[in-house]
């Protein structure tokens, strides 16, 4: 009930709204990561300029609330490369799968939720860990609508993404878990979209395969063994399967009875 309201609502923002929408979001910013991944390794004090700070957002560098989801995750230029080619590829199949209105939702929601319960006295936020929990929250998404597209781990090994959502699930929930409390509410925010958007959808999921179990199990119940004779008789138990040469009948008193068992019962009947 709350996925479908949540549907109605994202179509109707999307017929007043959807002109608004930024095509290829991740896309732009995965180059403005490795921009800044660039500016970085000319001038390492850069990288302070992207950071989430609440002392210099109130003192007018407002940039800093959103600048940390371009924040580079490595100096590596390869890793740099991997990454960028990933939310590349996240972008593209989230877009096919959704259309770009509701992946600017999705970007946005996520985002702003981190950004807003940074600025919670209690929070410690750190541009880095932000931008990491921001990009796992884009990957899950991506894993839960595309769990068989195969990733090769070091160009060798293939990996269904999946595996790789379950081992980034883990790794938020550790995260939430073990890391000290300031970290955990910026760990719930970034994820607070995802379990809106696919909770629903595993739960009902979950259901209809309990149900289907059921109706196999059912099923199977009333049909009973696969080699269920034919013909039994009642008295010594004989059956058109394991005495194919005797011949059946239905006596006067409804019983089925082998031809012997027959003549017998009709014997103590005249007695």
């Amino acid at each position: 009930m709350v996925h479908e309201n949540g549907n109605r609502i994202l179509n109707s923002l999307e017929q007043k709204f959807g002109k608004l929408a930024m095509p290829q979001i991740l896309r732009w910013i995965a180059c403005f990561q490795v921009l800044s991944w660039g500016l970085w390794l000319f001038s390492p004090e850069f990288i302070n300029w992207l950071d989430f700070n609440r002392e210099l957002i109130f003192k007018g560098q407002v940039w800093r609330i959103l600048s940390w989801v371009v924040f580079p995750k490595t100096t590596n230029v390869l890793f740099m490369i991997i990454a960028a080619w990933i939310i590349f590829l996240i972008n593209d199949s989230l877009e096919s799968a959704w259309d770009s209105f509701r992946l600017n939702v999705y970007v946005a929601a996520t985002a702003l939720l981190i950004a807003a319960t940074a600025f919670l006295p209690f929070t410690a936020p750190v541009g880095f860990l932000m931008s990491l929990i921001f990009s796992s929250s884009m990957f899950l998404a991506f894993a839960s609508i595309y769990p068989d597209y195969i990733f090769r781990l070091f160009f060798i090994i293939p990996v269904k993404v999946k595996w790789l959502g379950w081992v980034d699930a883990a790794f938020l929930v550790a995260m939430f878990l073990f890391s000290p409390f300031g970290v955990g509410p910026l760990v719930l925010a970034g994820m607070l979209p995802y379990m809106l958007v696919f909770f629903p959808t595993f739960a009902a999921n979950y259901k209809q395969k309990g149900e289907a179990a059921v109706r196999r199990h059912n099923f199977e119940k009333s049909k009973g063994p696969e080699n269920e004779p034919f013909h039994e008789c009642d008295r010594c138990g004989a059956t058109d399967d394991t005495n194919p040469s005797l011949e059946f009948r239905v006596a006067a008193d409804g019983n089925e009875y082998c031809e012997p068992c027959l003549e017998i019962v009709r014997e103590q009947k005249t007695d």
